[in-house]
């Protein structure tokens, strides 16, 4: 064999041995890398869990609104006129009755006088009528013609008095005169705006609470109204109304406040709290509400099988402890870590929170 011969025999064979030698690197390589997967995916995620019980709790309903007076009317003229008199002041009491806003009686005074006058002329003709009929010296039609001659002049008499009266704009109610919208000199029409008055006897709450409150509501139910300036005063629920908002879908409750002596404002800032009663629920901590893939607000927990669960809640309650939510069980536990990382049906290994494993 020349050297030619031999020096590419020997290339051959060092070529031949330097593949042969990596496919056996590759598939050892291949093979640890398949063990290490397998391995990987065989390990059971741990799951940092607490465990929490349901207790009797009392469940309160606080909703915001503002005071408001029991009732609120603009009283307006029922006629045409120029005021004359404005006696009511801004701010005071004033009672049932009480002339708020006179206006010019013109010739509505001698209107009335002059009804007067044709009713007492009528009357005397049915009494000369009815006389005359009851001796059998006229025919009866005239007395009968005499009775409704007189109910004309009474029905004429009775309309010249309420016109007259309109001029005389009074309370419809026991008040406080809030607001005066005309003064002397101005000219009303009907509908005309003399003032507004308010009856802040009793002082009231207006809210608004969502539908799952609602129902739960009754006229005459205890409460309690608590001020944004700090006072708290017992509060009875009078009205819940049955009609949602279209936009909020919420509905509107009125309460009225005992307040006794106090002195209260309309239009204050106010919080209406409301016992609902005793229900199981469970303290826990705002940190451990998560989303479900639908949207909807709850917690993640550990099955007896060690599976991951969801379980919708509704919170009830806020306090500095954490807050109050009911639909879970009396038992359970729950996820206290990591739990946004964990999907339902996952199988884990729970480790308490306190570091000991169960």
């Amino acid at each position: 064999m020349n050297r030619s011969a031999y020096i590419a025999l020997s290339l051959l064979v060092i070529i031949v041995a330097y593949f042969g030698i990596r496919s056996v690197m590759r598939g050892s390589i291949s093979s640890q890398t398949e063990a290490a997967m397998v391995d990987s995916s065989a390990k059971t995620p741990d799951a940092i869990v607490e465990e929490v019980s349901s207790t009797p709790h009392e469940i309160t309903l606080e909703a915001k609104g503002r005071t408001a007076p029991d009732k609120s009317v603009t009283v307006k003229a029922g006629t045409t006129g120029t005021v004359v008199s404005t006696p009511a002041k801004e701010g005071s009491f004033v009672r049932k009755g009480a002339l708020l806003c006179g206006l010019d009686v013109e010739a509505r005074s001698a209107r009335v006088s002059e009804a007067q006058a044709r009713r007492d002329s009528a009357y005397i003709d049915y009494e000369a009528a009815r006389t005359l009929a009851s001796k059998g010296l006229t025919p009866a039609n005239q007395e009968a013609a005499a009775k409704a001659s007189l109910d004309a002049t009474e029905a004429a008499l009775n309309s010249a008095k309420v016109e007259l009266d309109k001029t005389q704009i009074r309370a419809p109610f026991d008040g406080v005169f809030e607001t005066q919208l005309a003064e002397a000199g101005d000219y009303l029409g009907p509908g005309g705006a003399c003032g507004v008055l308010v009856d802040m006897t009793p002082v009231i709450v207006v809210a608004e609470v969502a539908e799952d409150y609602a129902v739960q509501l009754k006229p005459g139910m205890e409460a309690t109204a608590k001020l944004a300036s700090g006072e708290s005063y017992p509060a009875r629920i009078r009205y819940v109304s049955r009609t949602a908002n279209d936009q909020t879908r919420t509905f509107i409750i009125e309460a009225e406040i005992e307040a006794g002596d106090a002195t209260l404002a309309a239009g204050v800032s106010a919080s209406l709290v409301v016992p609902l009663g005793t229900a199981p629920a469970t303290l826990i901590s705002p940190a451990l509400l998560t989303l479900s893939d639908s949207g909807e607000l709850g917690i993640r927990y550990v099955e007896a099988d060690n599976t991951v669960s969801f379980a919708p809640v509704q919170i009830v309650d806020e306090g500095p402890g954490g807050a109050w939510v009911t639909g879970l069980p009396e038992t359970l536990r729950i996820i206290s870590m990591g739990q946004d990382y964990l999907n339902e049906g996952v199988k884990v290994k729970p480790v308490m929170a306190s570091g000991a494993q169960r």
